[in-house]
């Protein structure tokens, strides 16, 4: 029985869900793994890199452009959509020169062939009376158009262009979040000084945080400016326990201080299920 409870439990969960994929991904068959919760439901990956939509992500936009100065439009174009079938179709314009006319005319088609455009992982706002796209490619327009704002973010910090990028219309602090997370790969943070010393705590994640120090999920509030300063001091606290090997194996992909961010929401999705609560997406393994 894997523990639930405490930093040990955290970690004991982020085991055992690395090791689903590296079953997985050795060819063994279903079941991955004795927890009843991991094996009925889905689960995003420990590291945010190995899941699905950032591996095409990263093989087929971020690592081409990672030292182009298009990286910072294509990461908030294709996350904003974040799936792998719409980044599919607009990828020509995101390697290449932009042409709002012909994606629009693309993602039109789209509809029309009832073909989903968006992501379901968190909230799209749109403008009241306009098509969730329309407006997306609106705010998009905006991005083109302040580009030049980012010269004096390079060499900056993740903090910095986290406040940046809030300033995109209708792009929510999740998604912000995210776009930054993923430039922390290219030449624009790359070398931050801040990139295992600042992140952001998610609503997932506050709430894992909470089961995980204080058996409370509503113990800190995502909104609170108070409260992400205690869970920023305490997902510090667990990097620093992630280098301990009998909590992360040496040998294994060392975690980035947004990993273990990204760590607390699966966390509490896990612990949750082991309530007895349903979860979002049921899990049917492919092979």
């Amino acid at each position: 029985m894997i523990p639930l409870h405490g930093v040990d439990g955290y970690f004991a969960f982020l085991r055992e869900r690395y090791k689903i994929l590296l079953r997985r991904r050795a060819g063994e068959p279903a079941p991955w793994t004795e927890d009843p919760v991991l094996q009925a439901w889905r689960f995003c990956n420990v590291r945010r890199e190995d899941d699905k939509v950032t591996e095409w992500f990263r093989e087929n936009i971020r690592d081409p452009l990672k030292d182009h100065p298009s990286v910072f439009f294509a990461t908030i174009a294709f996350r904003w959509f974040n799936t792998i079938e719409t980044g599919e179709a607009i990828r020509p314009w995101l390697l290449g020169p932009w042409n709002r006319r012909e994606v629009e005319r693309v993602l039109e088609d789209r509809l029309k062939d009832g073909k989903k455009l968006f992501t379901g992982a968190f909230m799209i706002n749109s403008a009241p009376g306009k098509s969730k796209y329309i407006d997306v490619l609106d705010n998009l327009d905006w991005v083109r158009e302040n580009l030049s704002h980012l010269s004096g973010l390079l060499d900056g910090t993740k903090s910095e262009m986290f406040d940046f990028v809030k300033q995109v219309p209708r792009l929510g602090n999740f998604a912000a979040y995210q776009i930054v997370v993923d430039l922390q790969y290219t030449y624009l943070l790359r070398h931050a000084p801040d990139l295992n010393t600042f992140t952001v705590a998610g609503p997932g994640c506050a709430k894992g945080i909470g089961l995980c120090f204080s058996d409370d999920p509503a113990r800190y509030g995502y909104g609170a400016k108070k409260d992400q300063e205690t869970m920023l001091a305490l997902m510090k606290e667990a990097l620093s326990e992630s280098r301990k090997p009998e909590q992360w194996p040496k040998g294994w992909p060392a975690f980035y201080l947004s990993d273990i961010e990204n760590g607390f929401c699966e966390y509490a999705k896990w612990r949750t299920g082991h309530t007895g609560a349903r979860l979002k997406r049921k899990y049917a393994p492919c092979m």
